[in-house]
């Protein structure tokens, strides 16, 4: 039996990476600028090296890059407290950020109540590298070349 060979992919533009390359690049800004953001600290008991989360689910593509959407908790808030972990105990979570971060859980409840906002658009490689550019405003100089790559850096810089 012969072995079905793989097409490649055909590229237009060789300095641009492959769209789940960019997925990756604009999750890594994301997660970097909301723990940043949030002083590189757990919002809900002060530890470091939080996880950023994502209080809407990021398969919802409205909001998966939304600065608000995201919260600084260390492993153990965010995954293991059974008061207030998002993934233990939604309600309680929800409690837990009205009363600590009430803007964040205005910002929650006003986008959940009449249901998630649906995504309009196409998640192709010019939607990811706007997300990039974006997102630069959050992250160093230093770390954003890190995660996107000095060469892909300056092919944005040349190209905006």
């Amino acid at each position: 039996m012969k072995k079905k060979r793989r097409k490649n992919r055909k590229r237009t533009n060789k300095a641009i990476p492959a769209k789940g390359i960019l997925r990756g690049m604009a999750d890594r800004l994301w997660s970097y600028a909301v723990r940043d953001d949030w002083g590189w600290k757990c919002a809900a008991c002060g530890n470091g090296k939080p996880d950023a989360h994502h209080m809407v689910p990021r398969g919802h593509e409205t909001t998966r890059y939304d600065m608000f959407n995201g919260i600084a908790l260390c492993p153990h808030c965010h995954q293991f407290d059974i008061n207030k972990s998002p993934h233990m105990n939604a309600a309680g979570f929800l409690m837990w950020l009205e009363s600590n971060w009430p803007k964040w859980h205005k910002w929650y409840m006003r986008y959940t109540e009449n249901g998630y906002i649906p995504f309009h658009g196409t998640k192709n490689n010019s939607y990811y590298i706007d997300v990039i550019r974006g997102l630069k405003e959050y992250v160093p100089n230093e770390e954003y070349e890190r995660i996107v790559g000095v060469r892909f850096a300056k092919w944005l810089a040349d190209n905006e």
